[in-house]
């Protein structure tokens, strides 16, 4: 995906990876993976990799529950 920033949400990827948030958020890869470990935030592991749904994720952008 690169390192640019999204305006809309539909230009990300129906799934996202850290790297994406990271990169949508404006944040490092580490404040990435923090994020998805904490408690509330919308991430599920596919075998030992993280992903997002862009959903999901624009939900938790907007307040909404996960």
């Amino acid at each position: 995906m690169g390192k640019g920033r999204f305006t809309e949400a539909e230009a990300l990827p129906l799934v996202l990876t850290p790297m994406d948030i990271a990169a949508v958020l404006g944040i490092s890869r580490n404040t990435a993976y923090e994020l998805i470990h904490s408690e509330k935030f919308p991430a599920f592991r596919v075998g030992k990799q993280y992903r997002i749904s862009r959903e999901r994720f624009v939900a938790w952008l907007n307040g909404e529950a996960a």
